[in-house]
């Protein structure tokens, strides 16, 4: 699928076109790039950025995980100009003989996560979800094809996934409502996008470039750019931040003189500990995903996902008082202990083909630009924003929304401008980070709310967040659900709702409908149920009665 072009810089620092005259990558001394030469030849839909731009100006984005690659196709529909930074060297090559050879793949999967220290999750297990996966092939055409190419699985998030959870498990079958994932490694996914943005004719890639300040006119009050600890200065008339959760904006605003957003932390003691597989064959698996959780106490949970090259990644996690062992012994009990047997019976005759690592920057981090808006100039995206507990998986798929949201404000702003000169068009840009993020900030409503929701009830969770007296509505909505929960092992319809919001493919309003609260009461009227709120908890975590006998049902669940 790919073969490899090598290409070395000069003693300088310099853009240097690729035998494909659209694809540009600015590497330091020493630098090279693989390339494929297959991809020469330029697809019908190999970028988003082949009309003409709209505008004169200049844009820089620093950071090239999911949020920053997106933000940086999109904007070159609007800028003449766009530069992407990155603070880590890569490569760029998923070669065809690494496809096909499982030593060769993990060669390359290794030295990449080595390199990409920027993004300290890079190897912990990554899913997409629809929604991400449908906003990627809105800019990208055939990228869900060349992922599947490059060996990434096809997943029905409802009929290919066996979950356990309230003491029911999920079981595959035949249904489905249609939300379905390509299952890869991060590696994988970001690699295939990556392939996909080189391509655009008016963008160019910098590594290597560590970002340590702002540029900034202090009489337009305007971010002009970026410092580089090379000592380099680069222009751009909007400076994205797309750096991640590590990013240094709060401080590089300080330095301006401008005051920081107030932030919000919600820091609960989860532990990842990761190990790869592979897995012998086995007629009688039919699951594709396994999910595990230990509620009403939610203090263990275990996910485990296929990769390409027939590799499967495990997460046994643990919060605080329930880490993971990691030792092999420890680990193997850990998954052994978890109340279902799936996850263990799966990896015991497996052949581990890594070390087992943790990972514990698993809190949950928002900066609240909505009432500190950024100056003009500049503008912050994806995990430099807001970031959740991982075990959501809403990271990648709420980084690209608020790209999307963010080339349609300036959309709106450069509306009319095109053909006005570059004064009038930088003038239109003005206001644009105070609107940008006044939206932001409800998009990520939700999904922050999810995820900080269950991980504030621990017992020793660290929390800066204003705190707000429970009252009869938050308790009501608490236990409503909590019911949720539980009944959607018992109907279908709920199950498919809750999966369908959870992708974000329906807004989280759809589970207040008339349906759902229909159904939802008829279950909690036919078991009795009462909502399972333990009167010895005090920080709110939810109980259920003692489980339910392990029979089959013939809606595909067992209970």
């Amino acid at each position: 699928m790919h073969l490899m072009i090598s290409m070395h810089c000069s003693s300088k620092p310099q853009v240097m076109p690729c035998r494909q005259s659209a694809f540009y990558v600015w590497r330091p001394a020493g630098g090279h790039v693989h390339r494929s030469h297959q991809s020469q030849r330029r697809s019908a839909y190999a970028c988003c950025a082949l009309a003409s731009p709209k505008s004169d100006l200049s844009a820089l984005v620093i950071g090239s995980g999911f949020a920053g690659l997106s933000a940086a196709a999109r904007l070159t529909r609007d800028f003449a100009h766009v530069t992407l930074l990155d603070r880590d060297n890569f490569t760029d090559a998923v070669t065809e003989e690494e496809s096909d050879d499982p030593a060769l793949w993990r060669q390359h999967y290794e030295a990449e996560t080595r390199r990409r220290l920027g993004v300290t999750q890079y190897k912990q297990p990554h899913v997409m979800l629809q929604k991400g996966l449908e906003l990627i092939e809105e800019i990208f055409p055939g990228y869900k094809q060349e992922l599947a190419q490059a060996g990434a699985l096809d997943v029905d998030l409802l009929s290919d996934i066996i979950v356990y959870d309230w003491d029911k498990e999920w079981l595959p079958g035949h249904h489905s409502n249609g939300t379905r994932s390509l299952a890869a490694s991060r590696h994988l996914y970001e690699t295939v996008l990556r392939k996909f943005v080189l391509r655009i004719n008016n963008l160019r890639v910098q590594t290597s470039a560590a970002v340590i300040g702002l540029a900034y006119n202090a009489e337009e009050q305007r971010v002009t750019g970026v410092h580089l600890k090379s000592g380099q200065m680069l222009d751009a008339d909007l400076v994205v931040d797309a750096s991640g959760k590590q990013s240094d904006v709060s401080k590089w605003l300080q330095q301006l003189g401008h005051k920081p957003p107030s932030t919000m932390t919600v820091e609960a003691g989860l532990q990842y500990t990761y190990r790869m597989y592979e897995m012998p064959e086995d007629p009688d698996r039919k699951w594709s995903i396994a999910v595990c959780m230990d509620n009403p106490a939610y203090n263990r949970t275990a996910v485990m996902v296929p990769i390409e090259t027939n590799k499967w990644q495990l997460n046994l996690s643990g919060y605080k008082g329930y880490h993971c062992p990691l030792d092999e012994e420890g680990f193997l009990q850990f998954a052994k202990d978890l109340p279902s047997p799936t996850i263990y019976e799966a990896i015991r005759h497996a052949k581990p083909v890594s070390d087992i690592s943790a990972y514990r920057n698993t809190g949950n981090f928002r900066r609240l630009f909505e009432k500190a808006p950024p100056p003009n100039g500049l503008c912050v995206i994806g995990d430099a924003v807001c970031c959740f507990n991982p075990i959501n998986g809403q990271g990648m798929t709420v980084g690209l929304m608020s790209s999307q949201l963010l080339a349609k404000c300036i959309g709106e702003q450069l509306k009319g401008t095109a053909g006005s000169d570059r004064q009038h068009q930088l003038a239109a840009l003005t206001g644009l980070p105070a609107k940008f993020h006044s939206q932001l900030g409800g998009l990520v409503d939700y999904p922050w709310t999810v995820s900080v929701g269950p991980d504030a009830q621990k017992p020793n969770a660290v929390m800066n967040m204003p705190q707000t007296e429970a009252n009869a509505f938050s308790v009501l909505l608490t236990k409503y659900f909590v019911a949720l929960q539980q009944a959607r092992f018992d109907d279908l319809y709920l199950m498919k709702k809750m999966t369908q919001v959870g992708h974000m493919l329906a807004p989280p309003t759809v589970l207040f409908g008339p349906d759902v609260v229909g159904r939802l009461l008829w279950y909690v009227l036919r078991n009795k149920l009462n909502f399972g709120l333990s009167k010895e908890n005090t920080n709110g975590t939810t109980a259920v009665g003692p489980a339910a006998a392990t029979t089959a049902t013939s809606n595909g669940f067992r209970r």
